[in-house]
């Protein structure tokens, strides 16, 4: 029984769209009655879901959320690794990603410049708060409604005099973050710093990770518009496409919902 309920999964992440249950026949060499039969038991557990009005299926969002969460550190950050080198060695700023899981946000990754005449920034791995830096408020703005509540605080702490603490104003901040595309931290946790970060989009679970720089306020602030942006959601989609393990199209296709908005807004201010 497990053995079958694990072959149509695999048929199901393996094809390149929603499959019906003929072609799972074919794909995995099950009877048909054993085909309906194991489609509702995935089905009534949330690893999968009925797309074409019922004739076809996919992957679940429960099932989506176990594999894409569950996925090692170490894992991720190899994926993304040359991503990360692209960013510092185009913008000379730190470059950090950070992923969602268990209800925070934490730093996972950083690469920093190797220039040691030039000054950076190193934040630090680890959590992040959600409403006020960049890289947790680009998750909170994209993830999925129901993630999205597990990840803000109800007592938010003040950092400095530009730390947003009021719900309200967090609330409104992220949609803003949903409007353009992006998220910026502007002296929010640290005077004098500032960070600017996309989401990564991930299938139906939306932004679980994200991607940005860091750096002294005095050079991040001028660069995010004509210089910083362009380069993070290019690289943003690249990073979709080796977390997900799929191509570059498929990878476009899905970051488009949320950041097609953004690559039409780069000379509109934050």
């Amino acid at each position: 029984m497990q053995e079958r309920l694990i072959q149509l999964l695999e048929a199901i992440s393996g094809a390149a769209r929603p499959v019906g249950a003929n072609e799972l026949a074919q794909l995995t060499g099950l009877p048909s009655s054993t085909i309906y039969r194991n489609l509702t038991s995935l089905i009534d557990c949330g690893f999968l879901e009925e797309v074409d009005g019922g004739k076809r299926y996919v992957l679940g969002m429960r099932f989506v959320k176990i594999a894409l969460t569950g996925k090692a550190d170490s894992h991720v950050i190899s994926a993304v690794a040359s991503m990360m080198r692209r960013l510092v060695s185009d913008l000379g700023e730190t470059a950090f990603l950070a992923r969602f899981r268990g209800g925070r946000v934490d730093l996972i990754s950083l690469e920093t410049p190797s220039d040691p005449t030039i000054p950076y920034i190193y934040p630090g791995l680890g959590p992040r708060p959600a409403h006020a830096c960049s890289s947790a408020k680009a998750i909170a703005a994209f993830i999925a409604p129901l993630l999205r509540e597990e990840l803000l605080e109800t007592r938010p702490l003040r950092f400095t005099d530009k730390t947003i603490v009021d719900p309200d104003l967090i609330r409104k901040e992220l949609s803003q973050v949903q409007r353009y595309g992006y998220a910026v931290c502007d002296g929010e946790i640290d005077e004098g710093v500032t960070s600017i970060a996309v989401p990564i989009n991930i299938d139906r679970l939306g932004s679980i990770f994200s991607i940005g720089v860091v750096g002294p306020s005095n050079r991040i602030k001028p660069a995010i518009q004509g210089r910083i942006l362009p380069v993070l959601l290019q690289e943003n989609v690249r990073a979709a496409a080796a977390i997900q393990h799929c191509s570059i199209v498929d990878a476009e296709t899905t970051n488009s919902r949320t950041l097609a908005a953004a690559g039409e807004r780069t000379n509109t201010a934050h």
